[in-house]
């Protein structure tokens, strides 16, 4: 079975902004540690490294917009609802247990959460469909 159109765009891109994001996180990260940047520098590096992950989100957009399947966009819809809910749900009470001193930290690297969602949704919403 061949891949529709949309997805094929969809791996590609997603395959570009995964290796810049791997490619520019370990360059960063070396250039980081190996010297000492300025915080302008530094600044400039969180800037670069967050550009692909953003580029994953748009990613994600352009499928929903490409998608000339209404069912397959409807349950990737689902997908991403379910994702950030329960991403939002996540961080609510993380933020809590930070508020009340039960963790030292507040929610950080909600993206990654987002994506582990969105890879628990897929399954449940075409299960349920």
């Amino acid at each position: 079975m061949s891949m529709a159109p949309y997805m094929k765009s969809y791996v590609k891109r997603i395959a570009f902004f995964m290796s810049a994001y791997v490619v520019i996180l370990i360059g960063g990260l070396t250039y980081h540690r190996t010297s000492e940047p300025t915080e302008l520098v530094s600044i400039g590096l969180a800037l670069i490294t967050a550009l692909p992950v953003c580029g994953v989100f748009w990613t994600i957009y352009r499928l929903l917009i490409e998608c000339d399947d209404e069912y397959q966009r409807m349950l990737f819809v689902k997908q991403v609802i379910g994702a950030t809910g329960a991403t939002l749900v996540i961080t609510t009470v993380w933020s809590f247990l930070k508020t009340y001193d039960v963790l030292a930290f507040g929610p950080q690297w909600v993206a990654v959460i987002w994506f582990a969602m969105l890879g628990f949704a897929g399954p449940i919403v075409r299960w349920r469909a």
